[in-house]
């Protein structure tokens, strides 16, 4: 049933036999009885108004057993480059590219919340579903959709600020915008098939997610493949995280490219009383809602107080001149393309920020705590 948005359906009037509460109670029923679900996953992410698109696939397999987990089911999920597995107590990973297993035991529910196959799946309709039925404020509708010759249900809702995480918990958004999910259902099985997910505010913004040869019996993994033990060819990985530079630490010395540009810059360069450095990427909510905060910054202080420099590791110079032209920073940014710069200041969640004195002596590190900042700009 892959296919792409602008194919994937034409709509028809709505049955008058039929309301989207009574299909949706339908496909919770259908999902509460699922004791194993098999499915191949298929999702693709087209934010033309961030130019931003990927294409994620995988196979999950599901095992709906509450006496055995907290969590109320154990899974297997697997793409080109992973397979991970929890079996209600152990949740381990393994990376087919290094050859190496990470593993966490008993670990709390939101560790998987985050999880990329889990999200708009057959997971999240099933916790998400009751709720919305059951809201009276939530806008729903039903109709038909024609794919590939055939006819299915078309459910439909719309959630106000707030987007369904993985695991089917609501997740509000600061940016008002209104979010429209359907729903395709088959009319014989009431299982669904795609979920796409629009907005409002970018209306061209789309996310397609789609399960395709679902199967309820067959193909349940081995009783070994649940084990941790079972992937001995794997070595065991250890979970060393970055810590970003603490105050008063030696700040590394760098010199890089702004990223329109062959010239460089080096920290000794920066003039002011104080540099703000911020660590940044395109694709992150936090990031763009940091410019406001960081043009401010740079309205209220002149150039020979206050100097910023944005260093970006993850993007490309034609993403970066895209997120200018959309977002409009007032300060530069420096290209780290093989990521050392970002590194060594211990970086490794976006966006961070790292304030320097006039000695380039670390007075402040890690997320953009506006007050703090202004705290200390004004005092030193």
């Amino acid at each position: 049933m892959m296919m792409s948005f602008n194919e994937r359906q034409k709509e028809t009037n709505i049955d008058p036999q039929n309301n989207p509460t009574d299909i949706l109670k339908k496909t919770v029923e259908k999902l509460n009885n699922l004791k194993n679900v098999n499915y191949s996953y298929y999702r693709s992410i087209n934010y033309f108004s961030e130019d931003y698109h990927s294409e994620t696939r995988g196979t999950t397999f599901i095992n709906f057993d509450k006496s055995n987990t907290s969590l109320g089911f154990k899974f297997q999920l697997e793409d080109e480059d992973m397979k991970i597995v929890y079996n209600g107590i152990e949740y381990f990973s393994l990376d087919k590219g290094d050859k190496t297993i990470s593993i966490k035991k008993r670990p709390p529910s939101s560790s998987f919340e985050n999880i990329s196959l889990f999200l708009n799946s057959l997971i999240t309709l099933k916790k998400s579903l009751p709720v919305i039925i059951a809201d009276r404020e939530i806008h729903k509708n039903l109709s038909d959709t024609i794919i590939n010759n055939k006819s299915y249900h078309l459910a439909s809702f719309v959630l106000k600020n707030k987007t369904l995480s993985g695991l089917g918990n609501f997740s509000p958004i600061t940016l008002k915008r209104n979010f429209l999910y359907k729903i395709v259902i088959d009319k014989s099985s009431f299982l669904p098939l795609q979920v796409i997910q629009t907005n409002d505010a970018e209306p061209k913004d789309y996310m397609l997610t789609s399960f395709d040869n679902i199967q309820t019996k067959d193909n349940i993994p081995s009783e070994l493949s649940w084990y941790y033990s079972t992937y001995n060819e794997y070595e065991q990985k250890t979970d060393k995280r970055l810590t970003i530079i603490k105050h008063n630490e030696v700040v590394p010395p760098f010199n890089l490219p702004y990223y329109d540009n062959n010239d460089t810059i080096s920290l000794a360069q920066l003039q002011s009383k104080f540099v703000l450095i911020e660590f940044w990427m395109k694709n992150c909510g936090y990031c763009i809602q940091s410019i406001p905060t960081i043009n401010s910054l740079l309205s209220k202080f002149d150039k020979t107080t206050l100097s910023v420099i944005g260093i970006n590791s993850s993007d490309n110079s034609k993403e970066i001149a895209f997120f200018y032209q959309k977002n409009k920073p007032l300060f530069k940014t420096l290209l780290d393309e093989n990521g050392k710069v970002t590194r060594d200041f211990g970086v490794d969640a976006f966006p961070q920020v790292v304030l320097l004195d006039g000695n380039r002596n670390v007075i402040y590190s890690g997320s953009l705590n506006i007050e703090e900042i202004e705290k200390l700009l004004s005092t030193k």
